[in-house]
C-alpha cells in the first residue's frame, strides 16, 4: 500500500462476540448463495481469509462492498460469514482480519524457509494475533481485492467499505488512506458503527478521563463518570488484549484520529499508570539510570515536572497526495439512560463533560475531517476555483454523524449505501475513462 510507510484469552472475547451478533447491524439472513472463500498470504505470519458474495451475478462495474466484521473472525475452518441483511444484494468482500485469538486455537504458521537448507524440516510455529496483525492482514487483502477484481473493462469500480466495533476502526483508517479519486478502482465512501477511532481516548491521562479539579472524587461520582454502554466497557477491557504496549495506542492506523492531530500525550509505562508520576526526588525517576540520578542529587539539581505536550493539528491528506477525504457516515449507539436521581446529579456534577463512548469518539472523527475537508482542501481549491459558492455546506455533507439510539442503524446504513452505490453505479454506465487515467 503507498501510503503505509510504516492474543486475547477465550473468557474475554467469547462475552462479547456474542453479544455482537444479536446487535441489529450485524443481523444476518438465513442461507449463503453465490459465495466462496480465498486465502491470500501475508508474508510468514500465516494468511488472511477473504468472503467473495454475490460476484457471479453483479458485473464487474458494479460498486463492491468490503466488510470488516465486528470481531475477528480468522477461524479458516469456519463456515463463511453471513452478511448483513442491507449487503446482501451487494457485491460483497468480507476480510477476516486476525486480532483476536480464536476459540478454536492459535493458527499454526510456516516459518521462512529461506534459510533452510536443503533436506532440513520446514518448521511450524504458534501465530499470536495481535496488532498490528490486523492492519496488516487488511491492507493485504484489499491489495488483492483491487489487483484481481477490478473491471476487466477501462470502466471505473467503486469501493465502499462498511465495518463495526473493532472493525470499524481498521474501516476507516482503510478508507483514509486509500480514497483515490481518479483511479478505476479505490474507496469512494465508509459507513463506520460504534468504532474507537482514539484509543489514547482510554488512557488515565487523556483529559476526557480527568474530573474537574474542584470536585472530589468518591465513590458514586466514580459511578457516575462511567459511561452506561456495557459493549463500549467491554472494549476498554480488551484494550490490553488487544495490543500488547501502550505506544500501540498511538498508531495512526489504530486511532485514525491522530491522522489529523498529535495525540497531545506521553506514553505511559502501562494501561492504568499515568505517564507523569509525581516523583519526590530524581531517585524516582524509574529510567534514569541510578548512578546518573545519584550524581545529579549530590549536585543539587532539581526535579523539572514532565508536562504532556499540546495538541496540535496535522496536515491530512498531505498537500503532494492525491487522497481526499471520503464521504463518510458515522454511526452510534447512544448509551441506556441513567435514572432520573443519577442522571440530574451527573449533569451537576460535570456539567459539560459526557465522558468517552462511541459518541464521543464519532464526533472527535466527524470534526477533524470536517476541519481538513474546509482548511486544507477547499482553501486549496478557492486559488483556482472562481465559483466557491456550490462548496458552502460540503464538509457537513461529505462527512455524516447520526445518533441511532438504542434501535440500530440498519436503516440508516442501507439508505445511505444504497443512495451513494446506485448513483455511481448510473453515472459509470453512462461515462467512460479518459484515455489519461486508463
Amino acid at each position: 500500500m503507498r501510503w503505509l510507510l510504516t492474543s486475547i484469552s477465550r473468557s474475554t472475547v467469547r462475552p462479547l462476540q456474542l453479544r455482537l451478533r444479536t446487535k441489529s447491524l450485524s443481523t444476518i439472513a438465513s442461507g449463503l448463495h453465490n459465495a466462496e472463500r480465498i486465502s491470500v498470504p501475508v508474508g510468514s505470519s500465516g494468511s488472511v481469509n477473504i468472503d467473495l458474495h454475490n460476484l457471479a451475478k453483479i458485473s464487474s462495474s458494479e460498486p463492491l462492498l468490503v466488510y470488516l466484521p465486528p470481531f475477528s473472525t480468522a477461524a479458516p475452518t469456519s463456515d463463511l460469514t453471513q452478511l448483513p441483511r442491507f449487503a446482501q444484494r451487494h457485491a460483497t468482500a468480507v476480510i477476516h482480519y486476525r486480532w483476536t485469538e480464536p476459540s478454536f486455537g492459535e493458527e499454526p504458521v510456516k516459518e521462512d524457509a529461506s534459510d533452510a537448507s536443503d533436506g532440513d524440516e520446514i518448521v511450524f510455529r504458534r501465530f499470536h494475533p495481535g496488532w498490528p496483525t490486523p492492519l496488516h492482514d487488511t491492507l493485504k487483502a484489499y491489495s488483492w481485492i483491487v489487483e484481481n477484481l477490478s473491471p476487466s473493462t477501462y470502466t471505473r469500480r467503486d469501493i465502499y467499505v462498511y465495518g463495526s466495533y473493532l472493525g470499524a476502526s481498521l474501516a476507516v483508517s482503510l478508507a483514509l488512506t486509500e480514497t483515490y479519486p481518479h483511479e478505476r478502482m479505490a474507496v469512494r465512501g465508509c459507513v463506520a458503527y460504534n468504532g474507537i477511532y482514539n484509543w489514547t481516548m482510554f488512557l488515565p491521562d487523556h483529559p476526557i478521563n480527568k474530573l474537574p479539579k474542584s470536585v472530589s472524587r468518591n465513590f458514586l461520582e466514580d459511578i457516575l463518570a462511567v459511561p452506561g454502554d456495557s459493549d463500549f466497557q467491554e472494549l476498554k477491557q480488551m484494550m490490553r488484549e488487544l495490543f500488547s504496549k501502550p505506544d500501540e495506542l498511538f498508531d495512526h492506523f489504530a486511532s485514525p484520529c491522530l491522522f489529523f492531530q498529535t495525540p497531545g500525550l506521553l506514553i505511559p509505562p502501562s494501561f492504568d499508570e499515568s505517564a507523569i508520576p509525581p516523583p519526590s526526588s530524581l531517585a524516582d525517576l524509574p529510567w534514569l539510570p541510578e548512578v546518573v540520578a545519584e550524581e545529579a542529587i549530590e549536585e543539587g539539581i532539581q526535579v523539572v515536572p514532565l508536562k504532556h505536550p499540546r495538541k496540535s493539528p496535522l496536515v491530512f491528506p498531505p498537500r503532494k497526495s492525491t487522497l481526499k477525504i471520503p464521504e463518510m457516515l458515522l454511526l452510534h449507539e447512544t448509551p441506556p439512560p441513567l435514572p432520573p436521581s443519577l442522571l440530574r446529579r451527573r449533569q451537576r456534577r460535570k456539567k459539560n463533560s459526557y465522558g468517552n463512548s462511541f459518541g464521543t469518539q464519532a464526533e472527535e472523527l466527524a470534526g477533524l475531517m470536517r476541519r481538513s475537508i474546509n482548511k486544507i482542501e477547499l482553501k486549496e481549491r478557492m486559488k483556482w476555483d472562481e465559483n466557491m459558492e456550490e462548496w458552502d455546506g460540503e464538509a457537513d455533507r461529505r462527512i455524516q454523524m447520526h445518533d441511532v439510539g438504542l434501535k440500530g442503524g440498519d436503516n440508516v446504513a442501507d439508505v445511505w449505501l444504497e443512495d451513494r452505490m446506485l448513483r455511481r453505479s448510473s453515472e459509470i454506465s453512462t461515462t467512460t475513462i479518459p484515455t489519461i487515467f486508463q
